[in-house]
């Protein structure tokens, strides 16, 4: 029944994020900063062509930071339920188990430290996580990054330090046409980064500090235009970066379901 269960949910979660896709898809408007753009560059249709030659962005895992609430079960253990804040240290308390470093883990990590550390105690504790809200702040990088994924939004933490946290690039990124999106997608600013310059001059004007909310995408096409490629580009991250908004929704995660490896598309 459980596992029924948390399958349901996670359908009504990636309904959920469907319909956040087409609401937003037709009403993106964009600003740019620092001029980084050339209008006349290519044309509309080719620059469709090209985002649509872009990979859809796929996510490892979902990470907890400080802050996150989170409700935490065992089967048949009704007196270890709790609820819990992680510290602005990243580590929760839990009995039994007791001080768990939480942040930066996905909620499959943390379920297994729990089960580990309530072993010694209880014969095969079933493990139950649940995300109650997330208030943690995060960097998410896309595109052709070894690893894509959300990033706990740590201080003094640069764009090349966000793409090594992402693995590094693969051999299709365009380093020099890096697009930062800051603001959420409603109503960006844009800034296209060159980050092969930031690699081989230590260019700081290019290798932009971060801040939390940002989104980092490595595109495998030239960005000419920022704002006429993001146009085209939010339809496909807009349902990978609104997956925060609603993960937590009723979603359960139970031990024997699921795991670390779990795909988000």
């Amino acid at each position: 029944m459980q596992t029924c269960k948390s399958k349901s949910l996670s359908v009504i979660a990636t309904i959920f994020v469907l319909m956040f896709h087409g609401c937003n898809s037709n009403s993106t408007s964009s600003s740019q900063i620092n001029g980084q753009s050339d209008p006349n560059a290519v044309s509309g249709e080719e620059i469709k062509q090209d985002v649509g030659n872009e990979n859809v962005p796929r996510l490892s895992k979902f990470i907890l930071g400080p802050g996150d609430d989170l409700e935490i079960m065992v089967y048949r253990s009704s007196d270890l339920t709790r609820e819990v804040r992680i510290s602005p240290s990243g580590n929760i308390m839990y009995p039994l188990a007791g001080d768990i470093r939480a942040a930066g883990l996905s909620i499959f990590e943390l379920r297994d430290k729990l089960r580990e550390g309530l072993s010694e105690y209880i014969v095969d504790p079933q493990v139950t996580v649940r995300i109650l809200s997330i208030q943690s702040q995060k960097i998410i990088v896309l595109g052709e990054v070894k690893s894509p994924g959300f990033f706990l939004a740590e201080t003094s933490m640069t764009a090349l330090e966000a793409v090594s946290r992402a693995a590094g690039f693969t051999g299709d990124a365009k380093k020099k046409s890096v697009l930062l999106i800051r603001g959420g997608m409603q109503n960006p600013e844009l800034r296209v980064l060159n980050l092969e310059k930031a690699l081989e001059k230590g260019d700081l004007n290019e290798n932009v500090m971060l801040k939390g909310g940002d989104i980092v995408y490595v595109p495998k096409t030239r960005i000419a235009n920022a704002a006429a490629f993001f146009r085209y580009l939010s339809d496909i991250i807009s349902p990978v970066v609104s997956v925060e908004s609603v993960y937590y929704l009723g979603q359960r995660i139970e031990s024997g379901t699921g795991g670390a490896g779990t795909t988000l598309r």
